[in-house]
């Protein structure tokens, strides 16, 4: 009999789906802080995917699209082991905040992870985070969205190895925009990239779009994309779907040119080729004059435009990719 699979309080047997938590610290009444997971272990060998939801508290299509995620895995028919974290930072969750707002001094736990063990406390979360992925994980989809500011259309930030690259491409058809990111930054997909694993992070959502059918839509987009990878690596049966082709590039935050209220062009399309000069959206005045226009710098596509109508000068409005080359060789022969 396979030995049980240990991670956080976990203890997992083969084909169960098991409910623990990672244990970051005490609150003030001495009860213990945690990050709660939920964790499907396969009957069969495989690897062992991990989805980390809501490293920022405002981003919630993480934590959704992971409990849709559960709801469609037989645990009796799994190859390998699907690790759930629904909300990384269970602090910053519950304040609907990127990070914990009682801790000014390392607010953004993706800025600064895997942590510190005598650290901060969101450092102390992190690190207590990674130390229970580190050895257990092969695979890792940090999911991230536009959170309070902002709507992300699907974007892939992909850790500069092949084994990443691989997982990318693994998301399905509609994720074709990959763009390289560094191999040990202070984020999870990075640090477990530097382990020679894949991690890559995936951008979908905002919570302009957590209304009713749209989040629906947005989660089950995402659900849909973990099966294919479990798909892709033999987790559970079925064939993977892919994009065939893949742009690589890089991104440039376009900023206010001035203060006023922002408003995005209504006929623009997310994802597709635009030219240069494309009217991204205008800047008023609360006199209703159009004190400023933003517009594509050069050929290129929009993959996140500002929802927070105010704005100041400075600010960031629109998250615009600039494509450096076409890939078809993500998926090895």
């Amino acid at each position: 009999m396979a030995e049980p699979l240990n991670i956080g309080t976990v203890s997992a047997q083969p084909g169960t789906i098991t409910r623990g938590s990672i244990v970051t610290g005490t609150d003030l009444g001495g009860r213990p802080d945690a990050i709660p997971i939920i964790v499907c272990r396969g009957g069969g060998d495989g690897p062992t995917l991990w989805l980390n939801g809501a490293t920022h508290g405002d981003e919630p299509e993480g934590a959704f699209s992971i409990f849709k995620t559960i709801g469609e895995l037989d645990p009796a028919q799994l190859r390998g082991t699907v690790v759930a974290v629904p909300a990384m930072n269970v602090p910053a969750f519950q304040a609907g905040e990127r990070g914990n707002p009682l801790d000014t001094f390392s607010y953004d736990m993706n800025r600064l992870y895997p942590g510190r063990a005598n650290g901060y406390p969101t450092e102390r979360a992190a690190h207590a985070h990674w130390v229970a992925m580190k050895d257990t994980c092969d695979l890792q989809i940090a999911i991230h969205s536009g959170g309070e500011h902002s709507y992300l259309a699907h974007m892939i930030f992909a850790s500069d190895n092949p084994a990443s690259l691989e997982l990318a491409a693994a998301m399905g058809s509609q994720w074709d925009l990959v763009f390289r990111s560094g191999v040990g930054g202070n984020n999870p997909a990075s640090q477990i990239a530097e382990l020679g694993k894949a991690g890559i992070t995936v951008e979908l959502g905002g919570n302009c779009r957590t209304l009713t059918r749209e989040f629906h839509e947005v989660a089950e987009d995402l659900c849909e994309s973990y099966l294919n990878v479990l798909r892709h690596y033999g987790m559970i049966a079925g064939e993977a779907r892919y994009a065939g082709r893949w742009r690589m590039g890089h991104q440039e935050a376009l900023l206010a040119p001035a203060s006023g209220m922002w408003v995005g062009n209504p006929d623009l399309v997310f994802e597709t080729s635009l030219a240069e000069g494309t009217l991204l959206g205008q800047i008023y005045t609360l006199y209703g004059d159009i004190a400023a226009e933003v517009r594509a710098p050069c050929e290129g596509v929009v993959f996140g435009l500002r929802s927070r109508p105010a704005v100041l000068a400075g600010e960031w409005c629109c998250f615009f990719g600039i494509i450096d080359e076409s890939r078809d060789d993500l998926i090895p022969s």
